[in-house]
């Protein structure tokens, strides 16, 4: 039967446009994902002596996102931790992150329409939810000594770097950051041809020009889905020279929980 490339070509442009048109309309819920499982951080080489407690933040009248604080016994050092995620991830494993940090109260939360967090994640969305979790983070520890660190892994490096652009950040830690969702679009071929259907850009350049914090950058030491170019490019735009370290034995998806990753967190924001 003779192949009609008429009926072909035009197959192949229906299926594109119908494609782009998806990405177009789903674009936050293509980009944030959806966790699929709670992954657990295995515990660290401290006691852990914090009191877990469920917290509810209300971002707008009808949205309302779960997370989880982790505080440590009474210490004469008010050091606070926010967390986060990246995409598809669910936050709640954080909450035994002081098991290697120590002394720090940790917060996490969940982004809109993860686990109970309610509502739908966007960009936009995201970056202004993070302010409102620091202010209240804030709001619960501020005092004449606080120091807030604030962590992101992947596509939450972006939201970090936003915060610490515009809020008193004392440290920050960025896993596998990367300079624009455009710009890794860019190194897929099927992908990047979608690319002009990008709205939500996550364009991390500007922000991090403004970070005034003291900032680590924690790469997977194998990464198959930000180049380590992109993280260093990224890390390049800050203010101050970042600290950088490779991770071994980690890829893109075990980063956060791998007990070395974990180890360097705690010697970054507990110098001797």
């Amino acid at each position: 039967m003779p192949i009609n490339l008429a009926t072909l070509a035009l197959s192949a442009c229906s299926s594109y446009a119908a494609s782009a048109s998806l990405v177009w309309l789903a674009q936050g819920r293509i980009i944030f994902g959806k966790p699929r499982r709670m992954r657990q951080l295995l515990q660290g080489p401290l006691p852990l002596q914090h009191t877990v407690q469920s917290l509810r933040l209300a971002v707008s009248d009808t949205v309302q996102l779960e997370g989880w604080s982790a505080r440590p016994a009474p210490t004469d050092k008010r050091r606070v931790l926010i967390y986060f995620g990246g995409r598809n991830e669910h936050v709640a494993w954080v909450c035994a992150m002081p098991s290697y940090l120590g002394a720090w109260t940790v917060y996490a939360f969940n982004y809109r329409g993860f686990g109970q967090s309610g509502g739908r994640a966007s960009e936009s969305s995201a970056k202004a939810d993070a302010l409102k979790i620091y202010e209240e983070v804030w709001r619960l520890e501020a005092g004449p000594d606080t120091e807030i660190a604030i962590v992101g892994r992947s596509l939450g490096t972006a939201i970090a770097s936003a915060v610490a652009a515009r809020k008193e950040v004392r440290h920050l830690v960025l896993l596998s950051p990367f300079e624009s969702l455009e710009q890794l679009l860019r190194k897929r071929p099927l992908l990047n041809a979608m690319r002009w259907t990008l709205r939500q850009k996550f364009d991390c350049t500007e922000d991090a020009r403004r970070v005034r914090a003291r900032t680590a950058v924690l790469l997977a030491a194998r990464d198959t889905r930000i180049p380590h170019p992109s993280s260093r490019a990224l890390a390049a735009r800050l203010q101050a020279p970042a600290t950088l370290c490779i991770v071994p034995g980690t890829t893109h998806q075990s980063l956060p929980r791998h007990p070395a990753t974990q180890a360097a967190i705690a010697a970054f924001l507990n110098p001797p």
